[in-house]
């Protein structure tokens, strides 16, 4: 990744089962210049786009918000049908987004998946396998994916926790066509 790495702090509050009692774990994040860029533009689209969604009696959904190599950012949200065929990913329809602008030669050199969650959870939503599948073929083994949850709070959207993963770790097994195999 380009850009110099910066030490992003962040703490996830749960509940174990059982326990009754909650917890704060204290998370250090390094990310980059590039990665604090996106994150910090997701954030302010997240607040916009639930503002735009609440005023028209809608409810917060997962987003997904994408650099790519150009260093344009394309945002995504996930499409949800009453045919479950037709529902369309949030991170699919970023990369959707930046085909459309760009290319299919385009790379992702991050991701951010946003979900909204009702009290903070011990994990973030990852991408889904075909999402994996989708950010491994237009970014590289090393495009990260920063998994973010948001809660809405009486004054407004918070973002307690993010995790950061490489693709590679998320798809260490990934389907690559060999060219002419049935030729």
């Amino acid at each position: 990744m380009s850009g110099k790495e910066r030490v992003f702090h962040t703490e996830k509050m749960f509940t174990p089962t059982g326990s009754g009692k909650k917890l704060k774990i204290p998370m250090i994040i390094k990310l980059t210049t590039d990665e604090q860029k996106l994150v910090e533009h997701a954030k302010k689209a997240i607040v916009r786009y639930n503002k735009m969604r609440r005023n028209k009696e809608s409810i917060d959904t997962l987003y997904a918000f994408l650099l790519s190599d150009s260093g344009k950012i394309y945002d995504g949200v996930c499409f949800e049908s009453n045919i479950s065929q037709a529902t369309i990913c949030g991170e699919r329809h970023a990369i959707a987004n930046m085909v459309l602008e760009e290319a299919y030669k385009s790379k992702i050199k991050c991701i951010v998946v946003a979900d909204p969650v009702p009290t903070v959870q011990k994990n973030s939503t990852p991408p889904c396998g075909t999402c994996r599948h989708l950010i491994w073929e237009f970014g590289t083994p090393e495009t990260s994916v920063i998994c973010m949850q948001y809660v809405q709070h009486e004054n407004g959207w918070i973002f307690p926790a993010m995790e950061k993963y490489h693709i590679k770790d998320l798809y260490p097994h990934p389907y690559e066509p060999i060219e002419g195999l049935w030729d």
